[in-house]
């Protein structure tokens, strides 16, 4: 009985396993995965594009009640006031806000 079943099965498989099914199979596997890693690598450019350094993270932690418009000014105005760059407006502009929160 058991051989009976396993004859079907396979007979079964190799219809189902013709050459153009097994070629169907693969283009669309190797389309797949074309598909996956093109989109991954998109996917990834974006958010390493957006990756924010441990300062930019501080920094909008610190000041998150204001709204974006607000805090890029605040980094412009600390920028103009020191004469640095922007990571060094924001981590000035996070320690003159952590000073004036230990003063009271």
């Amino acid at each position: 009985m058991k051989d009976s079943q396993l004859e079907w099965v396979v007979s079964a498989v190799r219809e189902f396993l013709n050459q153009e099914t097994a070629l169907g199979l693969l283009v669309g596997i190797l389309v797949g995965l074309l598909v996956y890693f093109a989109t991954s690598k998109l996917l990834g450019r974006g958010r390493q594009a957006k990756a924010k350094s441990g300062t930019e993270r501080q920094f909008r932690n610190v000041f998150a009640i204001m709204d974006e418009g607000r805090r890029q000014s605040l980094i412009r105005y600390y920028m103009e006031k020191y004469e640095c760059g922007r990571e060094e407006a924001m981590r000035r502009a996070v320690e003159e806000r952590q000073r004036e929160a230990n003063r009271w």
